[in-house]
């Protein structure tokens, strides 16, 4: 069998099965490149609006933490006035990464990123107030209006992915008003003079559905 190829018509044959490979090779190697390449960007705007998405959820996620944050009156110990607790925990904007983002365009990118930022600011600054000073450095109304403004940027910024990338984001209950609740925490928080004195007594009053983390002490655990 071996001398077969030994013979003219033999070296013929083998070189053309060589060509024929050759030639199968380079027509499929390219093409198999091709669609690797086609696969791996095959939608960039498909891409966009998946992390659009995973954003436009992420902001969401935060807007009903501050929103509850907002609204949470802190419950004050009885036995120690300058001992107070928060029911829900404190907002935290937790997004998808820079290498999602950035498929969003420049200035969205930008926004979102600036919008974390000063979130983390706000609780580095929430820190740094002195409680044990009168009124409590306006803790609480820097506080809560601090956490309302960024609720209300980043329902704006959704606004604006939702429109920009043509998404929807599941309904809410007709009553969970979450731009009216916020709106009018800010508008009162320049209006109010001492807002901790009045907020304990908010957080103490009959019929609260607050369950109280403290003893209560005297006529109040009556």
């Amino acid at each position: 069998m071996t001398q077969f190829f030994e013979t003219t018509q033999g070296i013929m044959l083998v070189g053309a099965m060589i060509g024929t490979g050759c030639f199968a090779g380079g027509t499929l190697v390219p093409s198999a490149l091709r669609w690797a390449s086609a696969k791996h960007a095959r939608n960039p705007k498909a891409d966009a609006r998946s992390a659009a998405m995973l954003t436009a959820l992420a902001l969401d996620d935060f807007v009903g933490a501050a929103y509850a944050a907002v609204h949470d009156t802190p419950e004050f110990n009885p036995a120690n006035e300058g001992e107070f607790v928060f029911h829900t925990p404190e907002p935290v904007l937790v997004l998808p990464g820079a290498q999602d983002l950035g498929v969003l365009g420049e200035e969205l990118f930008n926004e979102t990123l600036w919008l974390s930022n000063r979130v983390t600011n706000l609780g580095n600054a929430l820190d740094s107030l002195d409680l044990s000073s009168p009124g409590f450095d306006r803790f609480f109304e820097r506080r809560q209006e601090g956490y309302a403004v960024l609720a209300a940027t980043a329902m704006d910024l959704i606004e604006r992915l939702l429109a920009d990338f043509d998404l929807n984001l599941p309904e809410k209950p007709g009553y969970y008003r979450q731009r009216e609740g916020l709106a009018s925490v800010v508008q009162a928080a320049g209006e109010r003079s001492t807002g901790v004195r009045k907020t304990a007594g908010l957080a103490q009053a009959p019929g609260s559905n607050i369950t109280y983390l403290f003893p209560k002490t005297g006529e109040e655990g009556e």
